[in-house]
């Protein structure tokens, strides 16, 4: 009889991390960033009050980025018959730290060299 090589571990879940900051919290804090705000605005001059700048949860369950736990949430301009994505967040459960993810790229960037780029 063939020996069968073992099987491969399971990958390690995420360890269970007390969520410091809620996922309401995770939204308020994008919802308080002024390029946010102005956005949101600006959508809703531009439409007539159609349309609404929100954000919506990508995923229920925490992303994981280099072993911490981020809520996954996007920006979106939301109207009765589409909802149009404009930016992807990560909140960071443990701190509140606010990753921006590149649309094109998929790469994560800080908050700073996001506005950095909104600059550009």
């Amino acid at each position: 009889m063939t020996p069968v090589a073992a099987a491969a571990p399971a990958p390690a879940a995420m360890p269970a991390v007390k969520a410091n900051v809620s996922r309401d919290q995770a939204v308020e804090k994008l919802m308080a960033l002024p390029e946010l705000k102005r956005l949101a605005d600006a959508i809703e001059k531009r439409s007539g009050g159609e349309r609404h700048g929100a954000l919506l949860e990508t995923d229920p369950a925490p992303r994981d980025v280099k072993g911490s736990p981020y809520y996954q949430l996007i920006f979106v301009e939301n109207g009765d018959d589409m909802a149009q994505a404009v930016a992807s967040f990560l909140v960071s459960h443990v701190n509140g730290e606010i990753l921006v993810e590149d649309d094109i790229s998929g790469e994560l960037m800080s908050l700073d060299q996001w506005r950095k780029g909104l600059k550009d």
